[in-house]
């Protein structure tokens, strides 16, 4: 996936090029760049029959570039790949040895470590960033991906198609790629090799701004501070965690097997993250009454769209903290709604 990144992604391709697995095909998905990238992925393809270039029309945005990544090809195994990170020559080969000597595993990745801009090393993550949800028992598998999915590197990894075909598409929620693999994880095991073969250039970035990109307004780049602006990324956790639950609720699996993934969802939510999620519980409440305020005086539809919106913040930071009361907020939520829904259109 690709994006104004005209400095990066020639050692990106280069790496990929570079690998000692003899079988690929690599397509460069241009999200509508305008720095020169387009002309380093078109240079590249003139010189490789194994590369094809792909322009979206207009930017569309990250998350749904990961979807058509997953979505692009023919071949059994995809591998969605970023374009400032870098893979070592032998990480495909690493990867597939374990896919292929394991028929019910739906992905596999190699353990990571950072980079700084000038490829001075950063540093390593510790193996408790290493997933491994195996065995026969897919609601176990979801769990443990729940209970320790913690980083990139896991996520970036190479995909079996025929689990990426079970998955749903990409919601556009903070944490999408928590419960993407949680998900993944109900239709085969996740598996790691140890070897430290995935970059990571830079690290990772503050949860609230990723929050605030993984919304649909945030890939459109429509502002989400606006009347009509998406409030999930004020509590990026706990959006993640209710993410799990939308997730769960469309499983292809039986009534029973949902039943208890929606269960154990806060419970695994809340053993990891209670006191940040009790924060973003009291962040969202502070910002209510100039919420309240903004739907008084929205013109109708402005009002019930933001009230939509704000409810459903308020109600999924309800199901993870139970104790927190948010019947109160939705109750005044419902009376300035109505009171904006009685004013003459």
């Amino acid at each position: 996936m690709v994006y104004q990144c005209a400095d990066t992604v020639g050692a990106a391709i280069d790496c990929v090029l570079a690998q000692t697995w003899p079988a690929l095909s690599l397509t460069l998905l241009d999200n509508g760049s305008t720095d020169g990238t387009l002309a380093v992925l078109q240079d590249y393809a003139s010189r490789d029959h194994r590369i094809r270039v792909r322009q979206n029309r207009c930017n569309t945005g990250p998350v749904a570039n990961i979807q058509r990544a997953l979505w692009i090809g023919e071949a059994d195994f995809v591998m969605p790949k970023t374009s400032d990170d870098l893979i070592a020559p032998t990480y495909i080969e690493a990867l597939m040895g374990v896919l292929l000597a394991q028929p019910g595993c739906a992905m596999c990745h190699a353990g990571g470590l950072v980079f700084g801009e000038a490829g001075t090393p950063g540093y390593q993550y510790p193996p408790t960033h290493w997933l491994t949800a195996t065995g026969g028992d897919p609601v176990a598998r979801a769990c443990h991906v729940m209970q320790h999915y913690t980083s990139a590197p896991s996520f970036w990894g190479v995909y079996r198609r025929d689990a990426v075909d079970q998955l749903s598409t990409i919601r556009y929620r903070p944490g999408f790629d928590h419960a993407v693999l949680a998900e993944l994880a109900l239709y085969g095991e996740i598996r790691h090799v140890p070897q430290l073969l995935y970059h990571r250039r830079g690290g990772g970035k503050p949860v609230l701004l990723l929050g605030r990109g993984a919304t649909e307004q945030g890939n459109r780049g429509v502002s989400l501070d606006d009347v009509l602006g998406e409030h999930r990324w004020r509590t990026p956790l706990i959006s993640t965690a209710c993410a799990h639950l939308e997730c769960f609720a469309a499983a292809r699996l039986p009534l029973a097997q949902r039943s208890v993934l929606l269960d154990a969802v806060p419970a695994i939510f809340r053993a990891r993250w209670l006191p940040a999620l009790r924060q973003e519980a009291a962040q969202i409440r502070a910002a209510l009454p100039g919420l309240l305020r903004d739907i008084s005086g929205a013109a109708r539809m402005d009002a019930l769209w933001l009230a939509g919106g704000v409810s459903t913040v308020l109600y999924a930071a309800q199901a993870m903290l139970p104790e927190e009361d948010f019947v109160e907020p939705l109750l005044e939520l419902a009376a300035v709604l109505g009171e904006a829904m009685a004013l003459p259109a």
